[in-house]
């Protein structure tokens, strides 16, 4: 399975590490690592997030710093829409 990103989440994702790089360079690479570890939990299955109100949107939940990752399933391709904190709406 194939993962692609939206140039939002991808912009998304540099604005958490450019944040926290600010304050602590290791947890920048902590939290961007643990959310790019938790996408590529999808490549194996892909269907592991729960649906959204949108149906065909699926989020899954970044255990340890509760980011929301939303995706779409297409094919043989997840294709990460958002991501965004917990506290985010």
């Amino acid at each position: 399975m194939k993962i692609r990103y939206s140039r939002r989440a991808l912009s998304q994702l540099a604005s958490v590490y450019e944040y926290l790089q600010t304050r602590n360079v290791a947890a920048a690479d902590n939290v961007t690592g643990s959310i790019r570890s938790t996408i590529a939990r999808l490549r194996e299955m892909p269907l592991l997030g729960k649906p959204t109100d949108e149906g065909y949107v699926h989020v899954i939940i970044e255990p340890e710093y509760l980011y929301r990752v939303l995706y779409t399933v297409h094919g043989q391709e997840v294709f990460v829409v958002r991501i965004l904190h917990g506290r985010q709406r």
